[in-house]
């Protein structure tokens, strides 16, 4: 990916080799290790994260996790709020699980994770050649993310969002909308939660932060109806849409009268 960037563009690779393994007594005992302090350093000092994961037992390896840990800890994380992009190899499903852990995982950061392309390169050796790649699919692939990932840097650098306190909760049973949906809007920062029933959507409303509201509209009329009314001033919009959710949602957010 280093090799296809644009020319005004350069990317680190990060060691996480000397990370040690985290410990919250060291932490609270002696601070951050030289290691750690030499990481997080060049996260911060960088506009944006590409993040290269296999896959170890459906999910990512336990050196990347560690060096999230590490790099999460504090109120001036430099993972907070940064954009990034996920690329991986490997798997059966080209690191389809993996992936979407890691979404999971940077969403306690509010990272602005790049909806699309997905980079999921399945049978991975045959895309190599001694180390390098020469599959010109996949190299577009991730000629595509890396102008992606600088778009998103340019837009938090000059039409930076609000932040909102909560989450987006998306209500729709279809799993792949759902997921599709939480990737546009974690792109703009925002956590999700989902669920796929307007009866659990109303009780989530009363028990956690909900900051937005998505609802299919595919749902029976009388859900939608109950829901829209316990939401009260929260922005609600009905579609599974992802442009309609985010036009309708970079407005409310914006708008002191939103309630957010």
């Amino acid at each position: 990916m280093r090799d296809l960037l644009p020319a005004d563009v350069t990317m680190d690779i990060a060691d996480l080799t000397t990370i040690p393994m985290y410990d919250w007594d060291l932490e609270q005992a002696d601070g951050f290790p030289p290691a750690v302090h030499r990481l997080r350093d060049q996260v911060a000092d960088a506009d944006g994260i590409v993040f290269a994961t296999p896959e170890y037992n459906f999910s990512v390896t336990g050196a990347l996790k560690n060096a999230i840990d590490w790099l999460s800890r504090g109120p001036d994380s430099p993972l907070d709020r940064k954009p990034a992009a996920i690329i991986g190899a490997g798997g059966g499903s080209g690191t389809a699980r993996s992936q979407a852990h890691l979404r999971q995982i940077l969403g306690h950061n509010r990272l602005r994770v790049v909806a699309t392309p997905q980079v999921l390169v399945t049978r991975a050796r045959e895309r190599f050649t001694e180390g390098r790649l020469t599959d010109p699919d996949v190299a577009a692939s991730l000629t595509a993310i890396a102008a992606h990932l600088v778009e998103v840097i340019e837009r938090e650098r000059h039409d930076p969002m609000t932040q909102i306190d909560g989450s987006v909760l998306v209500v729709t049973p279809r799993r792949t909308a759902a997921d599709r949906i939480a990737r546009h809007l974690a792109e703009r920062g925002h956590r999700t939660l989902l669920v796929d029933n307007t009866m659990d959507a109303v009780d989530r409303i009363h028990a956690r932060r909900v900051a937005g509201i998505v609802v299919d509209p595919g749902l029976p009329a009388a859900g939608r109806a109950d829901l829209r009314s316990a939401a009260g001033n929260i922005p609600f919009v009905e579609t599974i849409e992802p442009h309609h959710i985010l036009e309708a949602f970079d407005t409310a957010f914006r708008s002191p009268t939103s309630g957010v």
